[in-house]
């Protein structure tokens, strides 16, 4: 049986639900392939139906370290990244001794650094999956903490070794790697219809509702006691247990078939990532979005949101005021912005790992 060894930053949730359709298509194309997950994301993120799939919580990258979802904690960061870099010679001569104890054939990344320096230790091929790269984003944050500097070095150069990266739209600074191939949107989209989904999830059949998400990190600090204020909305959430107080729904955290959820609501309030536009995009969601802050990925979201979505802008002060209705209203009037784009990224990028698996690239 061949195997893939895939590694995934646990960085939110995006990384993890976009390397789950890739898995997921690989796993419907080969029986007699066996993956292998690294990743601090849970483990309900992804679905393994022909039970194919190992995932074990195993880090070698830092991401951003974040206070909550909106408010990132860049000392924390550098200091985590600092640490993990002195500890690269171990995690290498680990890794390569799994892959050396489980036929590994193949590494994909989505996206740390290192994954792409132990493919080259063991000498095999590996295909890089993203909109960015880590290096990138560390750059950004060089003037204010100069000692990133010399971390980004050494990333640049585990980067370099990438056999391949597949870059999805709207990428930023993928030069880095030396050979690049474009593939469409990888998204997951719902095969329920909006009162299917409504029903599965016993929302109200007539409502307008109205989904809050800010990804895997919550935001404590919005004031959700004032969304009782807004009668003409039915607002549901996730958390850590299933309630219901009037117009506000609590569902729990796990929810693997996140895409169904979307299905069934109007519009959603949230911070942008590229997993999220994928969603809006996919199920022409209305869609009320804050900012990323210094983030340098931001303008990139924020570009396809203009060309490819209805979507309006909301301070994060307002957002954290509570002061969402107006924008929520704005929203059901305005003239909607939807271009048809290709979505099955998922499938041309597990088509083209399949083919250097099988050493057939092109």
């Amino acid at each position: 049986m061949s195997a893939i060894l895939y590694y995934i930053t646990g960085h939110g949730y995006g990384h993890a639900v976009r390397s789950n359709q890739v898995i997921r298509r690989l796993l419907e194309a080969r029986s007699d392939l066996k993956i292998h997950v690294r990743t601090t994301a849970p483990d309900w993120l992804f679905s393994d139906p022909f039970s194919r799939v190992t995932h074990s919580h195993h880090s070698i990258d830092v991401g951003v370290i974040q206070r909550d979802s909106l408010q990132p904690d860049l000392g924390a960061t550098l200091r985590a990244c600092e640490v993990l870099h002195a500890d690269f010679p171990r995690l290498k001569r680990r890794e390569v001794a799994f892959i050396q104890d489980h036929n590994i054939r193949l590494i994909a990344g989505d996206i740390p650094p290192l994954c792409f320096e132990i493919a080259a230790q063991a000498g095999i091929p590996s295909v890089a999956i993203a909109n960015f790269n880590w290096s990138w984003i560390y750059r950004g944050y060089i003037r204010e903490y100069p000692a990133f500097s010399p971390l980004v070095d050494e990333m640049e150069s585990f980067y370099g070794k990438a056999t391949l990266a597949l870059t999805l739209p709207y990428s930023c600074a993928m030069d880095i790697f030396p050979r690049q191939e474009p593939v469409p949107w990888i998204a997951r989209v719902s095969a329920l219809t909006k009162e299917e989904a409504r029903e599965k999830f016993h929302l109200p059949k007539s409502a307008t509702i109205v989904l809050l998400t800010f990804g895997g990190l919550g935001l404590q600090r919005f004031p959700w006691h004032k969304l009782k204020e807004f009668r003409e909305f039915f607002f549901v959430t996730t958390g850590a247990a299933e309630s219901r107080d009037g117009n506000v729904f609590i569902l729990p955290d796990a929810q693997p078939r996140f895409e169904d959820l979307l299905r069934g609501v109007d519009l959603i309030v949230t911070k942008p990532g590229y997993g999220i536009v994928a969603d809006v995009i996919a199920h022409r969601l209305l869609m009320l979005h804050t900012d990323l802050g210094d983030f340098p990925e931001y303008p990139f979201l924020l570009q396809a949101l203009n060309d490819l979505a209805t979507a309006e802008f909301i301070s994060q002060q307002d957002l954290l005021s509570g002061k969402i209705d107006a924008g929520l209203n704005r929203l059901l009037v305005k003239e909607p912005n939807w271009r048809s784009v290709s979505l099955d990224g998922a499938r041309v990028a597990a088509k083209r790992i399949l083919e250097l698996l099988d050493g057939n690239d092109g």
